[in-house]
């Protein structure tokens, strides 16, 4: 009896530690699983999503695989949430030194008009006093020729008055009529010399009145001139201000550009049409290297990829170019995304509309059997939607303008290298465009470019690579 007490005993322990094992292996295999969901979640994903011939075990392991994308969303969600708030401050800040960056602006347009008013000014008080010049010198030769004249009649007199005397002259007269002659020769020739005299002082005084109105001239120029230097002076330091809020905001811009990608967003159209577009692209003839986005326009590259000027990452080009140039595809495509509802000319720092980027397109295209995902980015208007197939160089897909977190007139353009048709599908693509925000996965490092990933997409293009642009160059493209 009692080693039969024992031996119950041995086993209800022996049961214990089996449980306690089996508990313990169980709850390893649960996180071994979560380890697999993150490794294989493509894998899981299919499985859980497309198979419906599944063993008890797979439905198991689905469970589960539904609890850990669950507990993932709940992640996310709070994530954002926390992004929200940090953006909320962050965004009030950006948006009253946006307005201070436009009411800088309104008054550099002010001071160049004023300046240019100025220069003309100049221009004119330049010719006039040119005329002046003019005026002096001839009125100079004018008196030269008076004094000459003058000259020639005093020696002519004298020699008469000195040679033979007054009185020798007159008394040498024939008659009294000659007498009266001489007499009034001499005082005609004394009233002429006066008359002379007097014109020539006249003329001094004109001189002189021109040369005092040639002074107050220069001197007004003078004044004019240095409130000129002054505004200018001043117009640069209210452009330096200007610029070193701009750069800062570029430093900001590229921080929370992620976090802007990060906020939740709207794909029902894209994932009803998901199957469509999968199709529709599979369809297309693949385009032979990269078409130019404008036509017929020139623009100048106003921010290089992979940097600002003043610092920060920057995945993509910025050219700047006038309000409503048409944009096209680069390359065969569908589009993925397009969003408008921005001012089309309201753009400054700050401005969160469709999450800064203002009015945009989205397109997957497909050139030498390689998928690239390209963005149009503070666009005034789209014409295209979520689904259309769009041909290189043939659809007009919308026109530039100056939305969202957006400095002035130009066009955002990326690319993202997705990989070859052999290595992936439009389908996972899509689904990684839906997953990841647009970002496909990719943080806004330069380590993520492709030059340093090695080209293992998906990674960020540099477009200056595909088209030779340069920073701060003009470039024309034609038809």
């Amino acid at each position: 009896m009692k080693i039969l007490k024992k031996f119950l005993k041995l086993l209800l322990v022996t049961l214990c530690i089996l449980i306690s094992f089996s508990t313990f292996q169980s709850e390893r295999n649960v996180l071994a699983d979560d380890e697999d969901f993150e490794n294989n979640y493509e894998y899981y994903c299919d499985l859980c999503s497309t198979q419906t011939q599944l063993s008890d075990e797979q439905k198991q392991t689905c469970i589960r695989f539904r609890k850990y994308e669950q507990q993932k969303q709940d992640e996310l969600k709070d994530l954002i949430n926390e992004t929200a708030a940090n953006l909320k401050n962050l965004k009030a800040n950006i948006l009253s030194e946006g307005k201070r960056i436009a009411q800088f602006n309104d008054k550099i347009a002010s001071l160049e008009k004023e300046i240019k008013a100025i220069q003309n000014t100049i221009i004119v008080l330049e010719e006039n006093i040119e005329e002046l010049n003019i005026q002096i010198e001839e009125r100079k030769i004018k008196i030269e020729n008076l004094n000459n004249q003058i000259k020639e009649r005093m020696a002519a007199s004298q020699s008469n008055v000195r040679t033979s005397s007054y009185i020798r002259f007159i008394m040498g007269a024939d008659s009294f009529i000659d007498l009266l002659r001489r007499i009034s020769a001499i005082a005609e020739i004394s009233d002429y010399d006066m008359f002379k005299i007097e014109e020539m002082q006249k003329e001094k005084d004109l001189l002189q009145i021109d040369v005092d109105n040639l002074e107050i001239q220069k001197n007004n120029l003078f004044i004019q001139q240095t409130s000129l230097e002054t505004q200018k002076n001043g117009l640069e330091k209210l452009k330096a201000a200007a610029l070193e809020l701009m750069e800062e905001f570029q430093r900001k811009e590229a921080e929370f550009q992620q976090q802007m990608d990060a906020l939740e967003k709207d794909y029902s159209e894209l994932e009803k049409r998901i199957d469509e577009i999968d199709a529709a692209i599979n369809a297309l003839y693949p385009s032979n290297g990269f078409a130019p986005f404008f036509k017929n326009t020139s623009f100048w590259i106003s921010a290089g990829c992979y940097y600002y000027q003043s610092g920060g990452f920057h995945a993509a080009i910025d050219a700047a170019v006038r309000i409503g140039v048409n944009i096209y595809p680069v390359g065969n495509g569908v589009v993925v995304d397009a969003r408008g509802g921005c001012a089309y000319n309201g753009g400054y720092y700050g401005n969160t509309c469709n999450w800064g980027r203002g009015n945009y397109v989205f397109i997957l295209v497909l050139i030498n059997d390689e998928y690239y995902f390209i963005q149009y980015d503070h666009l005034k208007d789209i014409y295209v939607k979520v689904g259309d197939i769009v041909y290189q160089g043939r659809t007009v897909m919308g026109t530039t303008g100056n939305s969202g977190s957006s400095s002035g007139p130009h066009l955002h353009f990326a690319i993202t290298y997705l990989g070859t048709t052999s290595t992936t599908t439009v389908k996972k693509i899509l689904n990684d465009f839906k997953r990841y925000n647009n970002t496909f996965g990719l943080s806004y490092h330069i380590k993520n470019s492709c030059a340093n990933r090695g080209w293992a997409a998906p990674c960020f293009v540099n477009p200056t690579d595909i088209y030779g642009y340069r920073y701060g160059k003009y470039y024309w493209v034609g038809s």
